[in-house]
Parts: structure tokens; sequence; C-alpha cells
């Protein structure tokens, strides 16, 4: 029953997509079907996404649709009907395997929720009534959620991606031990995903460099001394993806299909494989990540005396990093120094500086809040703040390149360790499977694929990339699937059950359920001191930048923005305007609230400047500042209004400096 109710109230968020007129129809009608397909057979649902998830951005840009998350809106739309279908009783066929994952998942969700929970609260310092923050976040959710930028709540957002990356690779494990999907089907998507997207890599490349080369010779140079990625912007997040899928198409290449007994005849079945596996290994040399190579190339070397023959009692691991570690760096190495793109600021010397900058600014980050970090998804807002000078003229604000450094600087030392947790939790499954079946290749090929894109956390972000996170983890569920099919102690019938029990020792789950006790708790202190370090003269939340001359400057309010005055002012003038676009006929409310309480209404007519002037009554209790909220009624967006790839932002009025007495 709980996991149908989840199911139902993941629909929530849905309805910002399907009503949106920012959304094409055929988009929204393929959101609905993916839901239904999922409702019905979330198998096949699954095996959808794993294909197409990677390419929501590229499809927006390619029918000239506004930037709107439609990349999660499929997550969601598949998730919401998995866990629906996952609430029916099911045929399962694994026993529950050591050790557990529920308990650093539910720990990792907690810390992450609470982040976001204090960043929500912050943003409602100098309230004394919880009725705005519901009248605001309401609308919010269902509005405009996932097509439009999140002003106040963009920490939800951020929250909301590591939530839903951890809710598919538990579906994805969870359907695939109820015997209603094979592991095998995923990873066959997923390598058919990486290699659509790398099709249209190489082809932009091969494009490129024939609009641009006159000959046949310096298009082949054009070729190989750029950098390309098509679905989606990040070169180097392509490059880890990349890594990933082509491990997994070679795992394919190698794998030894049940039934077929003529090596040549399994030859001829593995083809197709070993052509995708070039063809992603071309795709990632043309997106130019080094550090990705280099963790392809590695884990190669470390597989390859891994697998079969060989077995985890007569090839220990420290033999395999002896021979495998050098070979992976002299191969490294050689492809680093034929590498035909080295520019200045590409150097190795140049990289290495940097990236030490950038791991410097994220130490300096974790020493402010060592145990809960900034904030979830203020990493890169406050990232300026203890930049070196190296780099700071350079960025001024940036994200860490190092995605446990990331976590860290966001969620503190105990979201990075109840991440790690979760790693190793999965890294456990994984060798369990292995050790009960060392001729699975399957298992150790995906394995290997989410080793070498783990790796690459170490000088990038790809898990901040949408459509590259969300196959990590649909591949991570359907190898830890795998595995624990491989780790059954004997083959097992079909009984009807109607969920396993979690299977973790009793100290862990008291462990725990406290430690979310303790988080939940520390909310309230958490915002309050986080309130308190706020500059509140200068502090806003729901505008956008500043726009216009210094005298006569102004900013774009959202549904709902909010500013703070000094506690002993009495009279409030605020100048504000109202545009009439299109559809925009109506005149438009706006409704002011001091402190929570909405004391003032008036209506725009024209698109003139009007000054709203407010008596402001005396304080219940004094303070140094009061909060003053703008609640505008209708909102708009000019990409609804004029369509195409335009502004996406959810527009209010324009307000100019205000003015108190």
């Amino acid at each position: 029953m709980a996991l149908r109710v989840l199911g139902v109230a993941l629909l929530v968020p849905q309805v910002s997509a399907l009503e949106s007129t920012l959304l094409p129809v055929p988009l929204r009608l393929l959101l609905v079907a993916l839901w239904l397909v999922a409702v019905v057979r979330p198998h096949i649902a699954l095996v959808m996404l794993a294909a197409c998830v990677p390419f929501g951005w590229i499809l927006l840009v390619a029918l000239d649709v506004a930037p709107v998350r439609f990349t999660e809106a499929l997550v969601l739309a598949t998730l919401s009907g998995a866990l629906i279908a996952a609430g029916r009783q099911r045929l399962t066929t694994l026993e529950p395997q050591r050790p557990t994952m529920a308990a650093p998942a539910l720990l990792f969700g907690a810390v992450v929720i609470c982040s976001a929970a204090v960043m929500i609260a912050v943003t409602q310092v100098g309230t004394r009534t919880p009725w705005l923050f519901v009248r605001n976040f309401g609308p919010f959710l269902v509005r405009d959620f996932l097509v439009s930028p999140l002003g106040p709540f963009a920490g939800v957002a951020d929250a909301a991606w590591l939530i839903e990356g951890i809710g598919l690779l538990f579906v994805v494990a969870r359907h695939s031990r109820d015997g209603v999907m094979r592991p095998i089907d995923l990873v066959r998507a997923t390598v058919v995903g990486g290699v659509t997207a790398a099709v249209l890599a190489i082809g932009r490349q091969i494009d490129d460099a024939y609009a641009a080369a006159p000959s046949v010779a310096a298009m082949i140079g054009h070729v190989v001394k750029n950098r390309t990625s098509v679905h989606v912007s990040d070169v180097n997040a392509a490059g880890s993806y990349f890594a990933m899928t082509g491990l997994v198409a070679l795992a394919m290449t190698i794998w030894r299909t049940e039934g077929v007994a003529a090596p040549e005849s399994q030859m001829r079945k593995n083809m197709p494989w070993a052509g995708a596996s070039m063809l992603l290994f071309a795709a990632l040399w043309v997106t130019g990540s080094r550090t990705a190579v280099l963790a392809f190339v590695g884990v190669v070397a470390l597989v390859a005396f891994t697998i079969h023959p060989f077995t985890p009692r007569s090839w220990r691991s420290g033999r395999a990093l002896v021979i495998g570690v050098p070979i992976a760096i002299a191969i490294g190495a050689l492809l680093i120094a034929l590498d035909p793109r080295p520019e200045g600021s590409r150097t190795m010397l140049s990289i290495v500086r940097s990236r030490a900058a950038f791991i410097e600014t994220g130490m300096h980050m974790i020493a402010t809040a060592p145990w809960f970090g900034v904030g979830i998804g203020r990493y890169y807002e406050m990232s300026g703040q203890f930049m070196p000078q190296s780099i700071y003229w350079f960025f001024f604000h940036e994200n860490a390149h190092n995605n446990f450094l990331q976590i860290a600087g966001e969620l503190g030392v105990i979201g990075l360790a109840a991440f790690l947790w979760l790693l190793v939790a999965a890294a456990r499954r994984l060798l369990a499977g292995w050790k009960a079946n060392p001729g699975d290749r399957l298992l150790i090929g995906s394995a290997a694929a989410l080793t070498a894109f783990i790796v690459t956390w170490s000088t990038g972000h790809p898990m901040l990339v949408p459509e590259v996170a969300y196959p990590f983890w649909i591949l991570l569920g359907a190898a830890i699937a795998r595995a624990d099919g491989d780790a059954q102690p004997s083959p097992a019938g079909r009984v009807r059950v109607v969920s396993p029990r979690p299977v973790f020792p009793g100290a862990v789950r008291v462990l725990t359920a406290l430690g979310i006790v303790v988080l939940m708790a520390s909310v309230t202190p958490r915002a309050r001191r986080e309130a308190a370090n706020l500059n509140l003269a200068d502090a806003s939340f729901g505008f956008y930048d500043w726009e216009g001359l210094e005298i006569d400057r102004f900013r774009w309010s959202g549904r709902q923005a909010a500013f703070f005055i000094p506690g002993t002012a009495r009279e409030l003038r605020v100048p504000v305007r109202a545009l009439r676009l299109g559809r925009l006929t109506q005149p438009t409310t706006v409704s002011i609230a001091i402190e929570g309480r909405t004391l003032h209404r008036v209506w725009l007519t024209d698109e003139g400047w009007t000054t709203i002037h407010v008596l402001l009554p005396r304080g219940a209790v004094p303070a140094q500042f009061r909060r003053v909220d703008l609640i505008t009624s209708p909102a708009w967006s000019l990409a609804a209004l004029v369509g195409g790839r335009t502004d996406v932002r959810i527009l209010g009025i324009e307000v100019g400096n205000p003015t108190t007495q």
C-alpha cells in the first residue's frame, strides 16, 4: 500500500509538465503513455526509459521546445507507474541478499531531504504563519516544478535528482527480483542508448569537419583534434557516460549466451556488440575526457586479470593490481601523449593546478560546515567565497569538479558517509554475486562499467547531469539484480510472497532509525542558525537579477517574492509595473503581506509604473527587520506566450527600489 501511495504522490509534480503549454502535445502524450505502460508492464517502461533517458535534453533542442526538465519528467512518470505496479503481489524468484541497501539509502535520503527542508525553512524567515508557505509551495509543485526556474525552492530540485536516482535503483532491482524483467534487457537498452548518443556525437564531429576542412586529411585532423558531445552539453560528463556504456558493450561482446555451443555461432551473435564497443570508445575519444579514457583503459586492464579462467580463489586481487595497474598507467600515458588536443588551458600542468585549486575550494567549504554542509544545491552559489585567487577570476562560481567533494560540501561528512555506505553496500552485493559465479562476464562487465563511471567522479561531476546520472542508477540496479541471481544458494522455486522482509542486523536498523530521527530534529536549529547568519538588509527571495540603470533599475518577481525592511519603518512605498503581452489582458493582482499576513491588495490595469503605498502596523514583537512579500496573480512566462526556446522564467511584475519612512 505504501508503494502505491508513493507512486500516486509522484504524479503531483508531473502535473506541472502535463498542463504546461511549454511542452507540445506529443511530448505530453509520451509522458502519459510511459506512465500507463509502467503501471501495466513496468519492465517494458524501464527498458524504454533506459534507452531514451539520455536524450531528454537533445529532444527539446531538436523540437525547438523551451528548456524544461523533460528528462526528469520521463523518470518521474516511470517511477510513479513502476511503484504503483510494485504494490501488487508478485511471484518472487530471488531471496533477499546481504548486505541490505535499505539502511544506507534511507539514511542518505534523510540527509538529502532534511538539507532541502533547512533551505526551504530559511526562505521563510520573518514569517509568523505557515499559511504563506503552503500557499506558495503548492503552486510551485503543481505548476512550476518541471517547467521553470525554481527560485527559492532550487534546493528541492537538487534533492529530487538524488532521491529519484535512488528510487530508480530500487525499482529496477525490485522488478528484477519479482521476476517481471531480466537484468540483461536493461543492460542491452543501456548500450542501445549509448550507441545512439555515440552516433550523434561522431556524426556531428564529421559534419563539422566536412564544413570546416578543405581536404580529406584536414577533415581527419579536425575530427581527432576537437571535442564534441551532442546529447549533453558537458563533454566530460559525456565521456563518463561513454566509458560506462562502452564497458557494458564490451561485456556483451565476451558474454557467452546459454544454449549456444558453437564458437562460430557465439562469435556471430556477439559481433554487433563488438562493433558497439568500438563505436562507444570512438565517441569517448571524441569527448576528449582524459579521466574517462584512463578509467576505461584502467578498468579493462584490471578486469582482464580477474575474469575466467582465473577465479577469486586462484587469482587474488592483489596480483591483479600489481600487474594491471602498471599496464593501465602505461596505456593511459600513451593515449594522453598521442592526444593531439593539448591547448594552453589543457596541458597536464594547468589541469593539475586547476584541480588542486578546486580541491582547495571544496576543503575550505567543508571546513565551514563540516557536519551538515552548506546545503543541498548551494555549492555553485557559495563556491566563490572559498576559491583561491588562482581560479577565482576565471570562474567566480563553479561546481566542485569532483562528485565526492560536491556531496561533502553540500551535505557534510554525514552526507558523504551515508553516500559512501550506499556505494559500499552495492559493491559488496556485486562482489557476492561474482564470488558465487566467477564466470558471469556480464556481471563483471557491468561492475567494471560502474567502477569506471565512479572513477571519473574524481575530476568531474557527471552526477550533476541528469541525462548521464540516471543511466548510472539504472545500470546499478540491474547489476545488483544480476548479482543477487548469481548469489542464490540454490535454484529457487516460484513462491508467491507479498514482500520479503528486509534483511539486516537489528542494531543497524535501530541505529539507522535513530540517525533519521536525529536528522529530522536537527532541521529547526540548523534553519535558525542559517537564518541568524543572513544579512537581512540585502536578503531577498523569489526575485531575478537587477536590470536597467542604477537610478531606474528594477527586477522581475516570480509568483511570490520577498524582501526585508527596517523594523522601525511605518510606511512602505514600492514602485511596480505589470506588462500586457499576448493573452495578458486581465488586471494583475498584487497582494502585499507583512510577516506572512496579507494587509494590502492592488490591481494593475495598465503598463505604467504604480507606487504601492502601505501603512505598516506595529509589530507584535519588536524586530530589527520585517519581511514583505509580494504575491502576483496571474504569473506568466514568455516561452508560454510566444513558444520556442525563449525565456522560461515564471514572471510576476517589475519591482523597483522600495523606500521606507
